[in-house]
């Protein structure tokens, strides 16, 4: 077990191992080879000592598979689901099934099966392939949207003055997540601070930018950005939401 208070950090969230709390929040199982540390399991519960509890039962953890437990104390569930969800998306942890987007890494499944190996038959992932032009496209057709939604447009037409600008923001953020390009610094949080965010604004936008992706760009792009949104999603809200415990749909 790693030393008791010890910090890691998966997908830019940060896990304490130590003692499960009553409370609720997140956690991952993991298996240390060597000098990585590999996710085994993700979860999360209203109870993380009881979670826990209820997994010494299964058959994989009760040979000593995982070495590591990590926790997260989170009270909102939604939250909770967003980031749960994220994890499992770009970890693909062996234990995991729900969510998973391809195989588990060779190296832990040489030690267990990967439960959700039935789901990604073995074929050459699809090229992501997307141009300035696309991402252009992209954010003129999104945000010509969003202004009109009655959801997220009034917070766009109260703190935007110069769109073009904006655009241009934005496309090279995506331009440097996906091109490599060097155009945008800084972090998108900061901007979003002040502006009187709820959690709805978060849904709607999320639902609204995976319309607009699937629309224009082509299916590989599509689900990569809607990935980074919701991650973005997620991670925003556990910044600004930090002590919110109640779940929206």
């Amino acid at each position: 077990m790693p030393q008791t208070g010890a910090i890691e950090t998966f997908g830019g969230f940060a896990f304490a191992s130590g003692p499960a709390p009553e409370g609720p929040g997140l956690f991952v199982l993991t298996r240390r080879i060597g000098d990585a540390l590999h996710p085994l399991l993700f979860g999360e519960s209203e109870s993380i000592a009881v979670a826990l509890d209820a997994l010494r039962a299964d058959p994989a953890l009760s040979r000593g598979l995982a070495d590591g437990v990590y926790v997260m104390e989170r009270g909102n569930a939604r939250q909770r689901a967003h980031i749960l969800r994220d994890l499992v998306k770009k970890y693909n942890p062996p234990l995991n099934v729900a969510d998973r987007t391809a195989r588990a890494a060779p190296e832990l499944v040489a030690l267990v099966p990967d439960r959700a190996e039935a789901d990604f038959p073995e074929v050459l992932a699809e090229p992501v392939e997307v141009s300035e032009a696309d991402l252009d496209r992209l954010v003129r057709v999104f945000y010509g949207r969003a202004l009109e939604d009655e959801v997220i447009g009034p917070v766009f037409r109260g703190h935007v003055s110069d769109w073009e600008h904006h655009f241009e923001i934005v496309q090279n953020f995506w331009s440097r997540a996906f091109l490599r390009t060097q155009r945008y610094a800084g972090g998108p949080f900061a901007p979003h601070l002040g502006l009187n965010l709820r959690p709805e604004h978060f849904v709607r936008w999320v639902a609204l930018f995976r319309e607009t992706a699937e629309a224009e760009l082509k299916p590989a792009a599509a689900r990569d950005a809607i990935a980074r949104v919701e991650h973005m999603s997620a991670a925003f809200q556990a910044g600004l939401f930090p002590f919110e415990t109640g779940a929206r749909a």
